[in-house]
Parts: structure tokens; sequence; C-alpha cells
């Protein structure tokens, strides 16, 4: 889906207790809510491009559930029955500017919004199946940053898509995103981020600062030799020795 036509990405922050502790945010009373445009949105493979100036990057693996049909004041029983597809979601956050407008009391709009700051994986028919017990995790360079499960949301899944249609209608290619378990750490030029939650998908994508043709090479080849290491039976050191700083 990334690529094609997309409504809102409605995003809820904070809506696991560790992250919130993590980042020393009180714990909300309601779902926090704020937005990501479609804009933002990559696929598997894609680059994860740093703008200049942009110091503190950070990855937040979460679980997306995509909107099958218009959705107004809705009851959170016949919640999941507006889903129609599942992905995994990294929304990819420029933390030094998220914390500069929370002190001014600004939103968080251009923080979360940037340009490829929302990698996807392709989404899968969402089946029935039970949203509270997915395993999240995701990995830098081959290295566990974030491990969580959808159980340990504060808001589950369908009061959260009850509360946002509340005051917000939900079309049918909306998407909204779930919040992000603790692990929340930052990424880099060269590094290769992998999101992952069991069932759903995988969306792999290496970082970049805005680069030259050559930088894109090197990028390009990180991400090829990473992603298929498992199957070509490639040692971890060798990767790792792969990952050529830019020049």
């Amino acid at each position: 889906m990334p690529g094609t036509a997309h409504g809102k990405i409605v995003c809820i922050g904070w809506n696991y207790r560790s992250h919130a502790k993590e980042l020393e945010s009180a714990l909300p009373e309601a779902p926090t809510v704020f937005l990501k445009p479609s804009s933002c949105l990559i696929g598997d493979g894609d680059d994860i491009v740093i703008p200049e100036g942009v110091t503190n990057v950070q990855h937040e693996v979460e679980l997306a559930v995509v909107i099958g049909k218009r959705a107004k004041s809705v009851p959170e029983d016949d919640a999941l029955s507006y889903v129609s597809h599942l992905a995994v979601f990294n929304d990819v956050s420029a933390r030094d500017m998220q914390k500069a407008s929370r002190l001014r009391g600004d939103s968080w709009d251009l923080s979360k919004g940037i340009d490829t700051f929302g990698p996807m994986s392709e989404p899968i028919p969402f089946d029935g199946r039970d949203l509270q017990n997915l395993d999240l995790v995701l990995t830098v360079n081959g290295e566990v940053r974030q491990r969580g499960n959808t159980r340990d949301m504060m808001f589950p899944v369908p009061f959260l898509i009850s509360y946002v249609s509340r005051f917000m209608t939900l079309e049918e290619g909306d998407i909204l995103i779930t919040g992000t378990p603790e692990g929340v750490s930052e990424i880099r030029p060269g590094d290769v981020v992998r999101a992952e939650i069991a069932g759903v998908g995988t969306v792999i994508n290496a970082v970049s600062a805005p680069f030259s043709s050559n930088r894109r090479y090197n990028c390009r080849l990180w991400y090829f030799i990473n992603a298929r290491s498992q199957f070509l039976m490639i040692p971890q050191y060798f990767i790792i020795f792969l990952n050529i700083p830019y020049i």
C-alpha cells in the first residue's frame, strides 16, 4: 500500500506504560492522538532520509490497522468490523524537534511528519485474529532495540477506533497506528532498521542523509545483504564489516 493513495494517518502516543516512562511522560487518562501526513509513507526497502539539521531521529515499531469503511461514532464492541488490513509501521520521529515542540506547547506535526518517516509493510487482510496478543520486535543492524506485545497497550485497538471515531470520521484507507513499546533509540545514516510483528509482516529500511548516487549504492548494498543474510548464510560479523561509513 505505500505509494498508493491513502487518507490520514491517525497516531496514538504513549499507549504503552513502559514507553511513557522512558520518555518521562505522565500516563494519559485518554488516548493521545496526533496525525502524520500520508506523504511520509514509504515501503519495504525504501530509505529513511534524515534531513540536514535534524540531530536525533528515533524508531518506533507499531501495529497499524487500515480502516475498510467509513466509521463515525463506532461502538467499541463493533469496532473491529471496520478494520480491513493490518501492517507493521515504524513511526520514525525527530525527537530533538519533538522535544522542543513539547517545551513550547506546539504540535508534533513537523517532527513526526517528515518525508520518509512512515515506513509501513505491505498490509495483509484482517482475519479476525486477536489484536491484543501480537509480538513486536525492532532491530537496528541486527541488534534488538524494541520487544513488546500488544497485550501491554493501555487502550486496546477496539477502544481506540471507537474513541477516535467519536471526534473525527475515519474514512476507508485511513491508517490508525496504535503506539510503541519501550526501547526507542537513535538511528543514524548507515543503519538498517527492521520492524516486525509476528504473523503480520516486516518492513526493512536503510537510514541515510541526503546523499549522492555513490551513497545510495552503499546503502542499497547494505540493505540487500543484511535483509537476506539468513538465506545466504553470511555471518553477522561479516555483515557489520560491510556497513561502510559514508564518504
